[in-house]
């Protein structure tokens, strides 16, 4: 079992993973205001307390081992939990609030803003929330690396260590314009869309998700229009040059009376949306109310709109 002393700081782990960044020695003691005697001292002692050799270096260029590529993973949460601790800290000396970070998938906002009010009108004045939205992928990025305390997203494969809870299911839909033909319909099969212009965000989960569906059934989305926002996607369905695949978590509040939703079957594809965040001691008590209540409210939300 490594045993690590008190010689062993954040400063050697910022050491560490600047030096990862940057790939030069140089350029990390340039940005940590440092020598190099002094960086390359840091680095040797941290593989000394860690007892295993964290770059390959050679005479003109450096590279991390395998397990330093591990090890960078950790020292980046740490790091970034470390600093929005200290932030959070000075907050909430300053205000008496204490701050919490949640990130979510663009088409979990609405249902998650509107959880942030309720739990707001109920504790504004001890909780500040941050929300902030981005992919997936992003998200889980953002998590493990202590960026945020929790998201609501789509769980990945890989979820040992997370701490996830199942909030609901959400399908992918069709969109079409109320001048469609298949506007009359309450369901709409795969093969149905054949000889479709098939419009759907060129970018993130959606686009993996629905992609394996297409190709099964003959079909290929437009390469003509490519969207990344929902309502440039709503816009081009609108006018009729294309048909649009999007979460049900997007139309669930679309009040347009232009537009028509309609289920997609045989098959039918859902994703599981789930609230994460990771397994480990939280950095607040406030930290660990919010993520309850928020549990709470958020497999309720789905009923609310």
């Amino acid at each position: 079992m490594i045993k690590l002393t008190n010689k062993v700081t954040l400063r050697h782990l910022q050491a560490f993973a600047t030096l990862a960044g940057t790939n030069s020695f140089s350029k990390a003691a340039e940005q940590l205001s440092v020598t190099q005697p002094a960086l390359s001292a840091s680095i040797k002692q941290l593989e000394n307390q860690l007892g295993t050799k964290l770059f390959d270096r050679t005479t003109h260029q450096i590279a991390l081992t395998a397990q330093g590529a591990v090890v960078l993973e950790y020292a980046k949460h740490l790091l970034n939990t470390a600093t929005n601790t200290f932030d959070d800290i000075r907050h909430a000396i300053g205000t008496g609030r204490h701050r919490v970070r949640i990130g979510a998938i663009p088409s979990a906002v609405t249902l998650t803003a509107a959880v942030i009010a309720r739990y707001n009108e109920a504790h504004d004045e001890h909780v500040e929330i941050l929300l902030s939205d981005m992919p997936n992928d992003a998200l889980l990025s953002s998590l493990h690396t202590g960026k945020l305390d929790f998201c609501v997203g789509i769980k990945p494969p890989d979820s040992m260590s997370l701490d996830t809870v199942t909030l609901f299911e959400d399908e992918l839909v069709l969109i079409v314009s109320k001048k469609h033909p298949l506007s009359d319909s309450k369901e709409v099969h795969w093969r149905q869309m054949a000889g479709e212009e098939i419009v759907m965000f060129a970018q993130g989960s959606v686009w993996e998700f629905a992609s394996a569906a297409l190709l099964q059934h003959g079909l290929a989305a437009s390469r003509r229009y490519q969207m990344v926002h929902s309502e440039s996607l709503y816009g081009v369905v609108r006018s009729g040059i294309a048909i649009g695949i999007m979460p049900s978590l997007y139309t669930s509040y679309l009040r347009d009376d232009t537009l028509h939703v309609a289920p997609l079957r045989f098959p039918t594809l859902k994703r599981k949306i789930v609230l994460m965040r990771r397994n480990e001691v939280s950095r607040s008590e406030w930290t660990d109310h919010c993520f309850r209540e928020l549990r709470n409210d958020l497999k309720q939300a789905n009923h609310w709109f």
